[in-house]
């Protein structure tokens, strides 16, 4: 597809987290918090610009937002409007980032790339964003996880017609590379897949009674893929050259 915005329509499907019940939302606010100061510590200097590039719910940009209240943080998306209160954190669709070419200290792109057709032309967007020497933070789901033979098409890191690329950890830092990206670090990340690949097993729509199982089951689910080295994520810190000549 040329423009999958059409599938997100509405914000209807299940990347925005509409249907959270309070309790739920409570425990991802504070997940999202502590992952925003780790994304934070990666950058060279202090971040001063920030970009969450498809930033869906807003949930990563309201918290990097508040952890930063020194810096200046853009949350992108497809859609003209916001998905709700921004709380310190500025809201701009695709089409009018562009006065935004070339400032990024940090992005931030979480579950994003394996929603388009063409990976390669939404990373080289992301990469104009950046300043030179800037950092870049990405995660998708592993395609090579522990858990696709268990739940098969029904496992969340296969997620079609949404997700329309699947990466293994050589593809993702293949692609990058290619971009002229200078890989600082690479990590393997237990998802909250299990809740959803069982809810899709079962034909049920994700909701909090999948949430709170994959809460319970989630030490076997680390240890399965600490173990077998198969995580349900991939999270990649890269660079772009701090010189245009080096690419």
């Amino acid at each position: 597809m040329d423009d999958v915005s059409v599938l997100y329509a509405g914000r209807e499907s299940e990347d925005f987290l509409a249907r959270d019940p309070s309790w739920v939302t409570q425990i991802k606010a504070f997940a999202f918090l502590r992952l925003a100061r780790r994304l934070v510590a990666f950058t060279q200097v202090p971040p001063m610009v920030i970009v969450d590039f498809g930033t869906g719910s807003g949930m990563l940009a309201r918290s990097l937002a508040a952890i930063k209240s020194d810096a200046r943080v853009f949350a992108l998306d497809f859609f003209s409007d916001p998905p709700g209160p921004m709380e310190g954190a500025d809201y701009l669709p695709f089409e009018k980032a562009s006065s935004l070419t070339g400032t990024i200290d940090l992005l931030v792109c979480f579950h994003v790339l394996e929603h388009d057709d063409n990976p390669g032309r939404l990373l080289d967007k992301m990469i104009d964003l950046l300043r030179p020497g800037g950092t870049a933070i990405l995660e998708v789901p592993n395609i090579d996880c522990v858990w696709t033979p268990w739940f098969g098409t029904a496992c969340a890191n296969w997620y079609a017609p949404f997700h329309r690329v699947h990466f293994s950890r050589r593809s993702l830092a293949t692609l990058l590379t290619r971009h002229g990206l200078e890989i600082v670090d690479q990590q393997n990340i237990c998802g909250p897949t299990i809740a959803f690949s069982l809810a899709n097993r079962l034909g049920f729509k994700p909701g909090a009674a999948f949430f709170a199982i994959g809460l319970l089951f989630r030490p076997v689910q680390w240890l399965a893929e600490k173990l077998t080295r198969r995580p349900s994520a991939l999270r990649i810190v890269v660079r772009k050259p701090a010189k245009a000549n080096a690419q």
